[in-house]
């Protein structure tokens, strides 16, 4: 006999019965419906997106070990760029290389620095082989062994061009109102001013360049006549002694 609670769910509900060996009996019901609509296996599907999700971190992975981009460190303070570069050379190709002064403000740690970014990665080994440890001199003949190692930040920075404003010049338009027209005559007047003061300091100098070179050949003049005047005493002064003389012999 069944038991009143089957009887109130009815022959249609998917109820599970327990048989002898203490299984549960899927009904005729919720075993159709399993047949009908089958499902992927759990082993399978794990496996397909381990395997999706694995070539994605993959790829993450062997784009974020390139490494491209490293730093010169510990250069000399008064080091500059040219002088690096000319010390670099030759250097293998690359698309960006950026140079640092020494930061004033971490005194006495002063220190200039250089990012480069190298194309190929082998010419990395080569480049840290030869400036890892290479000592360089500053203009007091102080010594500085460089550190070459990756940058911790691989990007690199895009130059970008600045955009001309489209009001630039547009207050010199072919249109002109009274505003316009009078900063155009005040620009104009300062214009006049400047170079009427210009022409005026000119003026004065040439003047007193004038009056200096005057009195210059002036003091020539009296030095002249002084010298002309010295002379022609001490020709008198002999002229006197000669004659002293004639008329004291015999």
């Amino acid at each position: 006999m069944r038991s009143k609670k089957e009887a109130v769910a009815g022959p249609g509900a998917a109820v599970a019965a327990r048989g002898r060996s203490g299984r549960e009996k899927r009904s005729s019901v919720e075993v159709q419906s399993r047949r009908e609509s089958p499902q992927r296996e759990p082993g399978a599907l794990l496996a397909s997106s381990s395997s999706c999700g694995g070539s994605a971190g993959k790829a993450r992975e062997e784009k974020r070990t390139v490494l491209s981009k490293v730093v010169i460190r510990r250069l000399p303070p008064s080091l500059a760029k040219e002088q690096l570069e000319e010390q670099l050379h030759p250097l293998p190709a690359h698309d960006y290389f950026e140079f640092f002064t020494a930061d004033l403000s971490l005194y006495p740690h002063l220190y200039s620095r250089a990012y480069i970014n190298f194309r190929n990665p082998d010419d990395i080994l080569l480049f840290r082989d030869r400036f890892d440890g290479y000592i360089f001199i500053d203009n007091k003949g102080l010594e500085y062994p460089a550190v070459v190692e990756f940058a911790p930040f691989q990007k690199i920075a895009k130059k970008r061009l600045k955009k001309k404003d489209a009001k630039t010049g547009s207050i010199e338009a072919r249109r002109t109102t009274p505003l316009l027209e009078y900063i155009k005559n005040r620009k104009l007047e300062k214009q006049r001013i400047r170079e009427e003061k210009r022409e005026e300091r000119r003026r004065r100098e040439l003047e007193k360049k004038r009056l200096w070179e005057e009195e210059k050949r002036k003091r020539r003049e009296e030095e002249r006549c002084k010298r002309k005047e010295a002379d022609k005493q001490k020709k008198t002064a002999e002229k006197e002694v000669r004659t002293k003389n004639l008329y004291k012999s015999p």
